[in-house]
């Protein structure tokens, strides 16, 4: 994946933060102390009183045991590091061999105060260590200044190793003792081959100069910091916990905000079509009424006729016909043991049928016989457990015929 330029640079140096342009070369100081964003891509150089650098020799080429390892070396040395979504740790292989990786990482265990600024508007594109922008001096101690701090980097041919803060501006006596028991320690740790130089990047200071030499004893030089390069920077980016919150929550009210306006037209759409489905059912009403205008007379006349066909049903229909009923139900007594001793038809449309049986299994011999016979499926039946009364089983049925007027209207 094709990583695209960022067009500028946070950086910071002794003289405090400024803006660099990629394209040109030219420096931008922030406007009246506050660092005011630039318009277009940039990247947050991390200045290095804001990460810790450690470089050892892990014993495997596997990533994620590399990655175990490296959080298992922050831990053990004391740092909390925050909890949240962001990045705050990185790390990359400097040499393979069959014996492991000599690995550098790097962790960003607290925020970064410039960051919380909120004269500084907007995202940063990446966030990188910014000694990683430079060219490294091969197998040399490199010194500059960011804001009063003395910063030293250590390199293992061209790359860097290991990154460290040290005193303060005022008090450069006490460079050479630091930079000299942190090669003692990483020389110990075959983390660094022959250091041929010093190089301080910084205009030239004769009492600086004679104090490393005398010290250290190592060719020195002084030059110019060299210009930021993006490209070389390869392999790091981290993504500030704050930052990467603020980036959730911008995509969440985007989201919100799309999600919004989805609904809002899909309300419209559904009121709009609603609309159209009200005016579509009020046109069909109004069809339909002008049909039973037309109609009205007729139907008047078929609902006269299926009134007296409804009265004269007993008469004409024998299944409806109260003896016929009778003698239905007779023929499903059992040879003995059941008696009727109620039948009554209701209003043509209701039977009422009750009965005693000298045993249960007779009882409930007959209720099914009622339930289940096909004569008498145009009547819907319920018949309630027969229900012991002394030495008899008392039966109560109910049929109610299915097809009459008042049902079909139910």
């Amino acid at each position: 994946m094709t990583r695209t330029p960022p067009e500028w640079a946070y950086l910071t140096d002794h003289t405090g933060r400024y803006w660099y342009n990629f394209g040109n070369g030219s420096r931008l100081d922030p406007k009246n102390g506050k660092a005011v964003r630039i318009s277009g891509d940039a990247i947050f150089g991390i200045p290095a009183h804001d990460f810790i650098s450690i470089s050892q020799w892990i014993h495997s080429r596997d990533q994620d045991v590399i990655n175990e390892v490296v959080n298992s070396e922050f831990t053990k040395l004391g740092l909390q590091r925050m909890e949240g979504p962001g990045k705050v740790t990185a790390w990359q292989p400097l040499q393979s061999e069959e014996s492991g990786t000599l690995v550098h990482s790097i962790s960003t265990p607290w925020s970064i105060e410039e960051l919380e600024n909120p004269s500084i508007s907007g995202d940063f594109t990446e966030f990188l260590p910014q000694y990683a922008l430079y060219s490294a001096p091969g197998n040399a101690v490199v010194l500059w200044q960011e804001n009063d701090l003395w910063v030293a980097g250590y390199t293992r041919g061209q790359k860097w190793v290991h990154i460290q803060t040290l005193s303060q501006v005022g008090a450069q006596s006490l460079l050479p003792e630091e930079i000299r028991l942190t090669l003692i320690e990483l020389s110990a740790r075959g983390l660094l081959a022959q250091v041929e130089q010093i190089v301080v990047w910084a205009p030239y200071d004769l009492e600086l100069h004679q104090l490393l030499e005398k010290k250290l004893g190592i060719n020195l030089r002084f030059e110019a910091r060299p210009e930021p390069k993006f490209e070389i920077a390869t392999g790091w980016g981290f993504v500030p916990h704050d930052v990467s919150r603020k980036r959730i929550a911008r995509t969440r009210r985007y989201r919100a905000i799309l999600l919004g306006i989805i609904g809002v037209v899909l309300l419209l759409i559904f009121a709009s079509a609603a609309l159209f489905h009200l005016r579509h059912l009020e046109q069909a009403n109004e069809r339909l009424q002008q049909k039973i205008s037309v109609n009205r007379e007729a139907a008047d006349q078929i609902e006269s006729a299926m009134n007296r066909w409804e009265i004269l049903a007993p008469a004409i229909d024998p299944k409806r016909s109260p003896v016929e009923l009778f003698h239905l139900i007779s023929a499903l007594l059992p040879e003995k043991g059941v008696r009727l001793t109620s039948f009554e038809v209701r209003d043509n449309k209701l039977i009422e049928i009750r009965a005693e049986s000298s045993t249960m299994a007779n009882a409930i011999q007959f209720k099914g016989a009622l339930e289940k016979d096909t004569s008498l499926s145009d009547y819907a039946w319920v018949v309630p457990p027969p229900r012991a009364s002394g030495d008899l089983t008392e039966i109560l049925a109910t049929g109610t015929y299915k097809f009459s007027q008042d049902s079909e209207t139910e």
